[in-house]
């Protein structure tokens, strides 16, 4: 039953989640065809509700983390259980932790911006970006990187594309700056722009998040 259909019924969404117990899980193996429909179908069969789910492939591993409610009565190792099952080629690594009921206010205020971050694969660089940005205090929403392999004549590459959330107030051009300036022993080259803007030029549609915009 949904929190829509308990409204209807004259439920109250606090008498719902007072019902119910929201978990993080996580499950990391190798990769094969049709896991995601698996795994997601036993979190079904468990009774559970997913609310939010982010899932890829790296290097050759299955990687899923969702946030799904259940039935109070519905325990950590009873959802671990059920998933475990499901892999019975290999030993999945399993992670099952309860949550908050309630959703928790984001950790940052502004506009969204994003980043694309490219240059020399150097040990560092992903420290050395999140660090810059930090010290702006701006937000990562959604950080991904990517490393390009050449062939032996030539340093291989890395990209990091990332989703930020911006404090108004902050000069842009200063921290694409420092950006630059902080990695440019790998030249690197950095764009950082926002949302709506990456929206207009790239035709890849990102998640709106705030509607502030700083300077």
């Amino acid at each position: 039953m949904g929190i829509g259909y308990g409204k209807e019924c004259g439920i109250g969404e606090e008498t719902i989640l007072r019902n119910t117990t929201r978990y993080a899980i996580t499950v990391i193996c190798e990769d094969r065809v049709g896991l995601v429909g698996r795994f997601t179908g036993a979190i079904t069969r468990l009774g559970g509700n997913i609310e939010v789910l982010d899932q890829n492939v790296r290097l050759g591993y299955f990687v899923i983390t969702l946030m799904a409610t259940f039935e109070t009565g519905v325990t950590a190792e009873a959802v671990h259980m059920g998933l475990e099952k499901i892999d019975d080629a290999s030993t999945p690594a399993i992670s099952v932790l309860p949550r908050r009921e309630a959703s928790i206010p984001p950790a940052g205020h502004g506009a969204p911006f994003v980043l694309a971050v490219a240059g020399i694969d150097v040990p560092g660089n992903f420290s050395m970006v999140t660090t810059c940005l930090a010290k702006y205090d701006i937000n990562v929403e959604s950080l991904v990187c990517r490393t390009h392999t050449q062939d032996p004549l030539k340093e291989n590459r890395f990209t990091i594309i990332g989703e930020l959330t911006v404090p108004q107030g902050v000069n842009v051009k200063a921290v694409r700056l420092a950006l630059t300036q902080r990695l440019a022993d790998r030249e690197v080259k950095v764009t950082l722009m926002h949302s709506d803007i990456f929206d207009a030029t790239n035709r890849i549609p990102m998640p709106k998040r705030h509607m502030e915009m700083p300077s």
